[in-house]
C-alpha cells in the first residue's frame, strides 16, 4: 500500500474508541486555545477586510467573534485566518535532529476552523469534532515532520501547504468517509494548498491558514460526491514530496501514525506571546532578566542575540514599522521586553512598534549567528542573550525552548487565562467565562454548534 493510502487508511480508521484518554486531553487543551487565538483575531485589520471581502453568505456556521454566520467554507477561512492573526496559535515540534524548527506547522487552526465550520452544518457533537481534530493534527503534523526541509528554506509555509491537508483529512474524518474517499480528499488538497513565506509580516501568512480551512473543506465535500483525484498524491514522482520538497522520509511519516499520536509526543507547543515562535526562546530570556536585575532602558548599553541561521531566516525585520512586521523582529521582541517588561496583544499593534521608546531602544539590539549554537543544529529554537549595562557589566541567558513547550508546558490555568484574555478582544468578561466553560466542556458537547455559539457577541 503506497503512502497516500496508508495514511487515508489510518485517518478513515480513527476513532474515538481508539484515541487515548491522554490525548484527549491534549487536544482539549488545544481547541482551547485555537478558540481563544480565532476570537482575538476576529478583531484584527485583515480579518476585518476579509470578512468584508468574502462575506458570510448563507449558511448556519458562525464567523467566531462576531454576529455573522455563513456557509462552512466561507466561516472556515474567516475563522481560520483570525485564528492566525496575532501568531497566537501553537506550533508543532520535531521528532529528528535534523528537522528545521519553522519547517513544522501551526497545526491546530486550520483544522480546527475546518471541522468547526463543517461539524455545524453535519449537526456533529463534540466527540466527533474531537475524533476529526485529532485525526486532522496526527496527519498534518507526519507530513510536515517527513517533508525535506528544503520546503520550509526555499520559501513554503507549512501552514497553508501542509495545514491544508491536515483539515482535509479532519474534514473527510467528520464526513465518516472511507479509505478512497479519503484518499481523493487528500489528492485535491494536496493541489490547493499554498503559501509562501516572503509575506510573513504581512495580512497574507495569516490567509495561508484561512485558505488551509477553507480547502479542507472543499477538498473534503468533493471527494464525498465523488470527485476524483490522484490517490497517490503524496509519495508519486510528480506528487507533493517532490514537487514542494524534493523527497520525504517514508518511516518518519508511516511508522509513526497514531504511535503515538504527536500531540502526545513529541508535542505541540502553546504559545504563551503573540508573535513568531522562533522568537520566544530570547522572549523569555529577556524578560527574566529585566525583571530579576531591576532594569530600567537607561542601564543598559546593548543587547546581543545569538542564535542559529534558521531563525534569523525567518524573523526579516530588523527595523520593523507595523505590528505585523514586530511579531517577526527579534530586535522588536527584545526591545518591548525592555521598555515595557511584557510582550500581550497590545504590544504587536502598529503603534505599539512605531512608540519613541521603542524606535529608540531598537538599534541598540543587536542579533548575530551564533557559532555555537549554529552546531547543534536547528530543531530547537536555541538561543542566547547578553545584556551588556552602562557600568559594564554584563548578565547572559541561554535557552533551547520556551515556555509553552512540552518540557515547559503552560498548565491548564495559564491556558485558560490566555483564552480569557484573547475573548475579551471580542466579548465581554462574563460572556468569556461562559465561553471558557462551554469549550471545555466540548467532549460531552451534543452538538457543536451549541458550543460556538458561545463564541459570538
Amino acid at each position: 500500500m503506497g503512502v497516500t493510502r496508508t495514511i487515508a487508511k489510518f485517518a478513515s480508521e480513527v476513532a474515538w474508541t481508539t484515541i487515548p484518554e491522554a490525548v484527549i486531553d491534549i487536544a482539549v487543551d488545544h481547541l482551547v486555545d485555537s478558540w481563544g487565538v480565532m476570537l482575538a483575531g476576529s478583531q484584527d485589520k485583515g480579518a476585518q477586510i476579509l470578512r468584508e471581502v468574502l462575506g458570510a453568505g448563507p449558511g448556519s456556521s458562525p464567523v467566531l467573534g462576531t454576529s455573522e454566520f455563513g456557509g462552512a467554507l466561507s466561516a472556515a477561512c474567516n475563522n481560520g485566518l483570525a485564528g492566525h492573526a496575532l501568531d497566537f496559535d501553537d506550533t508543532q515540534l520535531s521528532t529528528s535532529e535534523d528537522s528545521v524548527y519553522g519547517l513544522l506547522t501551526h497545526p491546530s487552526v486550520p483544522v480546527t476552523a475546518a471541522v468547526g465550520a463543517l461539524a455545524v452544518e453535519t449537526g456533529a457533537g463534540g466527540r466527533d469534532l474531537l475524533t476529526a481534530y485529532v485525526a486532522g493534527v496526527e496527519v498534518a503534523c507526519r507530513v510536515a515532520d517527513a517533508i525535506n526541509r528544503r520546503h520550509y528554506q526555499d520559501g513554503f509555509h507549512s501552514t497553508g501547504t501542509i495545514g491544508t491537508i491536515g483539515a482535509a483529512v479532519g474534514c473527510a474524518r467528520l464526513l465518516g468517509l472511507g479509505p478512497d474517499e479519503m484518499a481523493v480528499a487528500i489528492g485535491i488538497a494536496a493541489s490547493l494548498g499554498a503559501g509562501l513565506r516572503e509575506n510573513f509580516g504581512t495580512m497574507t501568512k495569516p490567509l495561508h491558514a484561512g485558505r488551509s480551512a477553507q480547502n479542507g473543506v472543499l477538498a473534503a465535500r468533493l471527494a464525498e460526491h465523488g470527485f476524483t483525484a490522484s490517490q497517490d498524491i503524496l509519495e508519486a514522482p510528480r506528487g507533493f514530496f517532490q514537487a514542494a520538497g524534493g523527497g520525504f522520509d517514508p518511516a518518519t511519516l508511516i511508522e509513526h501514525l497514531g504511535r503515538p499520536f504527536f500531540l502526545e509526543d513529541p508535542g505541540v507547543s502553546i504559545k504563551p506571546y503573540p508573535s513568531g515562535s522562533l522568537s520566544h526562546p530570547a522572549q523569555d530570556l529577556i524578560l527574566e532578566i529585566v525583571e530579576r536585575e531591576g532594569l530600567d532602558p537607561a542601564d543598559i548599553d546593548e543587547v546581543e542575540v545569538g542564535t542559529n541561521s534558521n531563525v534569523l531566516n525567518a524573523l526579516i525585520h530588523h527595523r520593523p514599522q507595523t505590528g505585523l512586521q514586530g511579531k517577526f523582529s527579534l530586535e522588536y521582541c527584545m526591545a518591548t521586553g525592555v521598555v515595557r517588561r511584557r510582550a500581550a496583544i497590545s504590544d504587536f499593534t502598529d503603534e505599539a512598534v512605531l512608540e519613541p521608546a521603542i524606535q529608540e531602544f531598537i538599534p541598540r539590539v543587536r542579533v548575530v549567528t551564533d557559532p555555537e549554537l549554529e552546531s547543534l543544529g536547528f530543531k530547537h529554537v536555541r538561543s542566547r542573550v547578553t545584556v551588556v549595562l552602562r557600568n559594564g557589566r554584563r548578565v547572559q541567558g541561554q535557552a533551547d525552548w520556551a515556555r509553552g513547550y512540552p518540557q515547559k508546558k503552560l498548565t491548564e490555568a495559564e491556558i485558560n487565562a490566555k483564552f480569557l484574555d484573547c475573548a475579551e478582544q471580542a466579548l465581554s468578561p462574563e460572556a468569556a467565562r461562559e465561553a471558557l466553560d462551554s469549550v471545555r466542556g466540548v467532549r460531552e458537547a451534543p452538538r457543536v454548534a451549541d458550543l460556538l455559539g458561545h463564541l459570538q457577541p
